[in-house]
């Protein structure tokens, strides 16, 4: 029976510790995100509105909501926030999908995002989305059969130099 209880008492621990820490990190995490202010909206119906914009060095989150004031039902829309460096390079885009979005309807959205330096954002609705975020030649590599045949043989004498024995 002492064992049980002892069990128990390790477990609401652990579980306090675990409690304890989250609450620390995230109480650092928050001190380390600044406002981003220098945002533009390009679209003014349906009306687009940020209430938190965050960023650190390499991540950010961004909080609004749309309502619509059309008057009509939208079946399909996107809102596209793309984002900035301080020099105006563009870093990237990501999208939040509204769906069957009827008329004096207002839906919240939370974005997240994982560009380094972000100092700009531009909202706005776009009817399809694409991806053209900077990194997307990794998805949909454009390289030649040639390079291929060229880096494999040399990818395989590299990955052998270093697996086999000397």
């Amino acid at each position: 029976m002492k064992t049980v209880k002892k069990l128990w008492m390790y477990f609401f621990m652990f579980i306090g510790f675990f409690v304890f820490c989250t609450f620390l990190t995230n109480i650092t995490m928050r001190e380390q995100y600044n406002d981003i202010t220098n945002y533009e909206i390009k679209d003014t119906s349906p009306q687009i509105s940020v209430k938190e914009c965050k960023a650190t060095y390499t991540s950010g989150y961004m909080n609004g909501s749309v309502t619509n004031d059309t008057g009509d039902l939208i079946p399909l829309k996107y809102l596209k926030v793309n984002f900035y460096d301080a020099d105006g390079i563009y870093l990237g885009s990501e999208y939040k999908e509204l769906k069957n979005f009827y008329p004096d309807e207002t839906i919240n959205f939370d974005i997240n995002y994982n560009y380094n330096n972000v100092n700009k954002v531009e909202l706005s609705l776009t009817d399809n989305m694409t991806n053209n975020n900077k990194d997307s030649w990794i998805i949909n590599p454009d390289i030649s059969e040639e390079t291929i045949n060229i880096a494999l043989p040399i990818a395989g004498v590299i990955l052998l130099w270093y697996i086999l024995p000397y």
